[in-house]
């Protein structure tokens, strides 16, 4: 009832003729999965992250669409038939959603390639656009299947990004860098608190190659300030190093899959 009268009162409405429920995301990682799913005339509003290529593989493309703040007076301007969310975007905005009536899909951060599957089948369902979604997961496993073929961990690696924070154990990040034929060696000697590395923790890992996030390193804050600490710098300068954009892995998408072949061609040029 509620939103039968915010639609009455003038705000977006929804075509008659419309063939699939359009949709509005509000979340980084959601924005990516609609792009892989949905169909353009589907797409009425993204999240302002979702054109920042800093942030998202599918810059370029997400860039055709408005963009939303996430909050519910902008989901409301535009009146979607599926509003799509993050396990953990703003609870206020996901309660009062709910509270007018609009379908709210919520989507939990991929810590694997089967939740990357998962996702992309829940926001297939939820556009009615399953057959897309399947074709996309099919896509995804073509691709690994055709990955060259490493001898599994065959050089040890540690992921460093900014303030000294690497990957956990259970992740997305460690499952691709094991088909790169990357091990990440933090798991053997221990994370500190919070997931974070000492700089002593580095050192003692003697990786064969450091992995780079490089995350706004132009950006002058305590937490890149880390990454030039002469240790970390001489540690750099006398290992192999590889630059990744942080957009990889800052979600899980079938774009993920790109930074196989960028650690697997510098795992190559090692062997």
């Amino acid at each position: 009832m509620a939103r039968a009268i915010i639609l009455l009162i003038g705000c977006t409405l929804v075509s008659a003729g419309r063939s699939a429920p359009s949709v509005v995301s509000i979340n980084l990682c959601t924005d990516q999965l609609v792009l892989n799913v949905a169909s353009a005339e589907q797409i009425l509003s993204l999240s302002w992250l979702a054109a920042d290529e800093d942030e998202s593989m599918m810059a370029e493309r997400a860039g055709a669409y408005p963009r939303n703040y996430g909050s519910a007076e902008e989901v409301i301007r535009f009146a979607p038939d599926v509003v799509v969310a993050g396990l953990y975007s703003n609870p206020y905005t996901k309660s009062l959603l709910k509270r007018l009536g609009f379908t709210l899909v919520e989507i939990e951060p991929a810590r694997s390639i089967a939740d990357i599957e998962r996702n992309l089948l829940r926001v297939g369902e939820a556009v009615e656009r399953h057959a897309a979604a399947l074709r996309t997961v099919q896509q995804m496993r073509n691709r690994i299947e055709t990955l060259p073929q490493t001898t599994a961990s065959s050089i040890s690696a540690v992921v460093i990004r900014p303030g000294g924070y690497t990957i956990d154990r259970d992740s997305l990040a460690r499952e691709l860098l094991g088909l790169a034929g990357i091990h990440d060696s933090a798991s053997d000697i221990g994370l500190d608190a919070w997931g974070s590395l000492s700089v002593e923790t580095l050192l003692r890992t003697n990786p064969q190659l450091l992995i780079v996030s490089n995350y706004k390193l132009d950006t002058a804050s305590l937490a890149n300030a880390w990454l030039r600490h002469p240790a970390v710098v001489e540690l750099s300068r006398t290992h192999s190093t590889v630059r990744l954009s942080a957009s990889y892995w800052a979600c899980g998408t079938p774009q993920s899959l790109e930074s196989v072949d960028v650690l697997g061609r510098a795992a190559a040029r090692m062997l």
